[in-house]
């Protein structure tokens, strides 16, 4: 029968009486490849876990906790390859504007529908097991698009995009699919071409809202990128990647509120997605709201990347001439590491800091700190507290030249360090070589930039 054109199945509701309903089905239709889940943590653990490939997995969209429309955008853009080739297919009963957006978003074009009738159900099992039985069917199409595009295939999805657009050349969601390929094999140019066009046709079409927010940051149009990014959220506000793009994109701004925010919403959806609970933690910490970062990092064990990123964050702030945001920073830094091997760099680069600024006094006072934590191997900060106390003595040739504010045309709003742009970027940006930093001016002191 067709149902058994699936190996493995999973049905997630957090509903007894429908998992207990979908069982009485599959047992009479004898089919025993089947798992049921009362919550989507259990069963995303059971995907991430299990030796198992499930190809087909009925999530109920409206579930308590961590929700369905969390899990099956998991499931969606999720890279392991087992993962990655499961047929998701909502469950969907009374459901609002909100979820149908979200599930328009990633094309979930099939769905089952509850209460669940039996004939209904089996009807639906048929059809969906003939479309994963044709190699020609768009849900098989949109796996080994998606599938190349993570790859990096860019020749394979082209081959399979090509003829859908000869066929129907005025679908907006497969031009919009191309222009995706484009970004992706870095023709920024031209993909910003196709989104264009579909944007003129439809100017609210979430996908090309989506990639157009992408060419804006690659560009470096970061207030373009925040603009249609928001638009999108206006319409499908449950988008788990783009909220955390917004969230990212504020903290680079300073509007750490902001990101709070929206973190947050992430949160509501799926409590124990560890990529949100970060991102709070730093938007909290960055308000100084430093015992509430600790709570939300508590069990996350993030204290080195958390340092790295405030100190790289810190050193952008200061070299843009904001030096109070910058200092802030790397003091509150320090209250929330839950490691402290690299406390004495952050010291050092507040000593530092305050010596720009021009306030000698700090400067000592942190440089002796950052001495004192140092591993005695470490020299950077005896010389320069050594330079710190023979200007304090009236030495004019220990005496730094004064730093220049920036003009204000040079201070940046979206100041995003390289792991940010990085996350931000994710699948559509191509691996690059280490930068090599460019040698500072003989004698002078530079800010210490660490990753994890």
């Amino acid at each position: 029968m067709t149902q058994f054109a699936f190996n493995h199945i999973m049905v997630v509701d957090d509903d007894p009486d429908i998992l207990s309903q979908v069982e009485k089905i599959f047992v009479k239709l004898g089919n025993k490849n089947y798992k049921t889940f009362l919550s989507a943590d259990k069963a995303l653990k059971e995907l991430e876990e299990s030796q198992e490939f499930y190809d087909l997995v009925i999530v109920d969209v409206r579930m308590p906790i961590f929700s369905g429309i969390a899990l099956v955008q998991y499931i969606k853009t999720h890279s392991e390859k087992k993962v990655r080739e499961t047929f998701c297919v909502p469950l969907v009963g009374s459901i609002g504007r909100e979820d149908k957006a979200i599930l328009s978003e990633f094309s979930f074009f099939e769905t089952v529908t509850k209460p669940i009738a039996e004939k209904a159900f089996i009807a639906r099992l048929e059809e969906l097991g003939e479309q994963h039985k044709n190699p020609n069917s768009d849900k098989n199409f949109q796996t080994q698009f998606n599938n190349a595009l993570i790859d990096k295939k860019y020749k394979q999805a082209e081959d399979l995009i090509l003829p859908r657009i000869k066929q129907d050349p005025k679908s907006l969601r497969y031009l919009t699919l191309y222009a995706e390929l484009l970004l992706r094999a870095q023709q920024i140019k031209k993909a910003e071409e196709f989104l264009n066009k579909v944007l003129k046709i439809d100017q609210n079409h979430i996908m090309a809202l989506n990639l157009m927010s992408k060419v804006y940051i690659k560009t470096n149009r970061f207030d373009d990128a925040m603009k249609v990014l928001e638009k999108a959220k206006l319409y499908s506000p449950h988008n788990i990647d783009r909220l955390l793009v917004i969230g990212e994109l504020h903290l680079g701004s300073g509007e750490a509120d902001k990101a709070e925010e929206n973190f947050s919403s992430i949160l509501k959806l799926n409590p124990n997605d560890e990529r949100a609970t970060y991102g709070l933690g730093r938007a909290l910490a960055t308000q100084g709201k430093t015992d509430e970062s600790k709570k939300v990092l508590a069990n996350l064990k993030k204290g080195a990347e958390l340092a790295s990123f405030f100190n790289n964050k810190g050193i952008l702030l200061v070299k843009a001439g904001k030096y109070g945001e910058g200092v802030t920073l790397y003091k509150n830094a320090i209250k929330v590491l839950d490691d402290q091997v690299r406390e004495h760099l952050l010291l050092y680069n507040i000593a530092l800091a305050y010596s720009k600024l021009g306030d000698n006094p700090k400067a000592l006072d942190y440089a002796k700190k950052a001495m004192e934590k140092s591993p005695k191997e470490y020299t950077k900060p005896q010389k320069l507290l050594d330079r710190l106390q023979k200007e304090a003595k009236g030495d004019p040739a220990q005496t730094p030249k004064p730093q220049e504010a920036p003009t204000p045309e040079s201070k940046e709003k979206y100041l995003l360090t390289g792991a940010q742009m990085d996350f931000i970027m994710g699948g559509f940006e191509e691996v690059k070589a280490p930068e090599t930093p460019a040698p500072s001016p003989a004698g002078e002191e530079e800010f210490i930039t660490f990753g994890t």
